[in-house]
C-alpha cells in the first residue's frame, strides 16, 4: 500500500460529515484509514463516553470512499460520489469506540463490476477487532444524472 494525501482530498464528505482522520495507505484491492474518537465528533455519545458501535458502518463506507477515491487520483480524477447499498454479516464486538481510543478501518474489495462492488471491512484497536462487516456499494457514472432521474 503507498501513502496518501489527506483523507479530505480523496473523501468528498466535507466539514463534520468527514469522520475519518487519516488517510492510512491505499492500493488496488483495499484501503486503511484511522481517526481518533474525540467528544467533537458528529457521533458522539455523553452518555456512551464514546462513539456507537453502529458507526462503525459509516467508518466503513467512508475508507470505501477513501479507496475509490485513491483510485480515482491515481487515474487523474477527482473523487465521486458513492453510494452505500447495503450490509451483510455487521457484527460490533463492542458496545461503543471509546473516547480517545486510535481505531484503524481496513476495507478489502472482494468484488467489483462496472459500478457496484463488495467489500470485506475491519475496524480495529491496536490488534483488538471491534466490528466487521461486508458492504455492498454503487458508484455511477455520472452522481448527479444518477440523481436527478431518482427525483422525477
Amino acid at each position: 500500500m503507498s501513502a496518501l494525501p489527506p483523507v479530505r482530498e480523496l473523501v468528498p464528505h466535507k466539514s463534520t460529515m468527514l469522520l475519518l482522520g487519516e488517510a492510512l495507505a491505499a492500493d488496488e484491492t483495499g484501503a486503511r484509514a484511522a481517526l481518533r474518537v474525540a467528544e467533537d465528533s458528529l457521533l458522539y455519545d455523553r452518555a456512551l463516553g464514546g462513539i456507537p458501535a453502529w458507526a462503525g458502518l459509516e467508518y466503513m463506507a467512508q475508507t470505501v470512499a477513501l479507496y475509490a477515491g485513491a483510485q480515482a487520483r491515481k487515474a487523474g480524477q477527482a473523487p465521486a460520489v458513492g453510494f452505500l447499498l447495503g450490509t451483510r454479516r455487521f457484527e460490533a464486538h463492542v458496545p461503543c469506540y471509546k473516547l480517545a481510543a486510535r481505531i484503524e478501518i481496513e476495507v478489502r474489495q472482494e468484488f467489483r463490476d462496472d459500478q457496484m462492488a463488495v467489500f470485506d471491512c475491519w475496524i480495529r484497536e491496536a490488534e483488538a477487532l471491534l466490528a466487521e462487516a461486508r458492504l455492498s456499494v454503487f458508484q455511477p457514472h455520472d452522481a448527479a444524472a444518477f440523481l436527478e432521474r431518482g427525483r422525477q
